[in-house]
């Protein structure tokens, strides 16, 4: 079994890998590299303990905290691709709650072992019964909600839909398992049909550990390759100038290109691309980009940057941006209107920006004023400000550039 235990480390280790050497990411894959370092810490202390300790039994009867982190990172990674981690924000770390205890037991009995010359203490058979019913509880009710909590993500993310439902699955199939386990314990040794189901439990969850690994890994690679050197306008581009939000100019080609499009194309994508704004909100996606809004609205990516760099003379994340500031500023009228103080940042994360930097910098940029300054101000300012972020917004019909500096 130990070398099951090394390929799904190996593995993790791998794919992790990926997303260190390679410098594009989106704020949902930290919470996969966390995934991954949790597998491989888990399968990687499991490997050592059989290789140093191959006849000890207490790596056969001491369950590790790690399994209750699994399903709750799953969680996170879900509400995190559906928009609504922003909202739970501090709230997602309570889901870790039964994790952090049940780490404080298993370093506590580690100490007492240790202590006693390997002497086990009373308290590993309640410790494991805890943490293995919990795991049976947590794997099935967060696979569920994560399963329903897949319908909420966009359409393009179709491979981490894919990844959501699989590990979801994944988690399901485990608890079962164990379930499964669990009542053929109970059964008399002769009715039993599996006569160590404790190392049988184990097979079962490192291969499953190592098909998520596996699925992880193609999901990141996929995305590799969508947003590889070969699309449009990034041939240009060398890696050590990728996109951030801080730094919002990574569509503008390095250098003139010439129009693929006329003028009267141009302006029907531009029309389309503001309509898709109005209507679908997109801008409220934090992770949105030139390529997921290009595949949303299957036109293609270079004909988009095309328009929004020569027809409405802005960048991607100008033209995004500049609809968020327009939201936060609908929000906090609405706020002066109720005379209510509002949390300024929570609003700018509602309207899709994850970056109070970057917030800020747009705000002043486009209003001329900073949030809280313009919350100070009498309410004779706020047709003003209004009337220039649409201004802002309506300034491409006339080909021209207005907050650049």
């Amino acid at each position: 079994m130990k070398y099951i235990i090394l390929l799904g480390a190996f593995q993790a280790l791998v794919v992790f890998s990926i997303f260190v050497i390679h410098h594009r990411k989106r704020s949902s894959d930290n919470i996969l590299s966390w995934f991954l370092i949790l597998v491989f810490v888990h399968l990687g202390a499991g490997f050592m303990l059989h290789t140093l300790f191959p006849h000890a039994e207490i790596h056969k009867q001491y369950y590790t905290f790690i399994t209750l982190m699994y399903a709750p990172v799953l969680w996170m990674y879900t509400t995190h691709l559906s928009g609504r981690y922003q909202q739970a924000r501090w709230r997602n770390y309570l889901h870790f709650l039964p994790a952090m205890v049940a780490a404080v037991a298993y370093f506590a009995i580690a100490g007492y072992i240790i202590a006693h010359d390997g002497k086990t203490p009373p308290a590993i058979i309640y410790y494991n019964q805890a943490v293995g019913y919990t795991a049976m509880v947590s794997f099935p009710l967060y696979g569920i909600l994560s399963l329903r909590e897949a319908r909420c993500i966009p359409v393009f993310w179709r491979s981490e839909i894919q990844l959501v439902r699989w590990m979801a699955i994944v988690f399901l199939g485990t608890a079962f398992f164990s379930v499964v386990l669990t009542v053929n314990n109970y059964l008399p040794p002769a009715s039993r049909f599996i006569m160590d189901s404790h190392l049988w439990g184990r097979i079962f969850t490192y291969i499953s550990l190592l098909s998520i690994c596996l699925a992880i890994g193609r999901v990141r690679i996929l995305f590799l390759m969508d947003t590889g050197t070969s699309l449009p306008l990034l041939q240009d581009t060398p890696p050590a100038a990728a996109a951030t939000e801080e730094e919002p100019v990574a569509d503008a080609p390095q250098l003139p290109r010439k129009s693929v499009l006329s003028a009267d194309q141009q302006a029907g994508i531009a029309a389309q691309v503001k309509q898709w704004m109005y209507e679908k909100a997109a801008y409220k996606d934090p992770e949105l980009t030139l390529d997921k809004l290009a595949a949303a609205m299957e036109i293609s990516r270079h004909h988009l940057s095309e328009t929004l760099n020569q027809y409405l003379g802005q960048s991607f994340y100008q033209f995004v941006n500049e609809y968020r500031i327009r939201e936060v500023v609908k929000l906090l009228n609405k706020c002066r209107e109720d005379k209510e103080t509002p949390n300024i940042l929570s609003l700018a994360f509602e309207a899709g920006f994850h970056s109070k930097s970057s917030f800020n910098q747009y705000f002043k940029k486009v209003t001329g004023t900073t949030p809280s300054a313009y919350m100070k101000s009498k309410n004779t300012m706020v047709v003003t400000v209004e009337s220039v972020v649409k201004s802002a917004l309506t300034a491409g019909d006339n080909n021209s550039v207005i907050f650049h500096k």
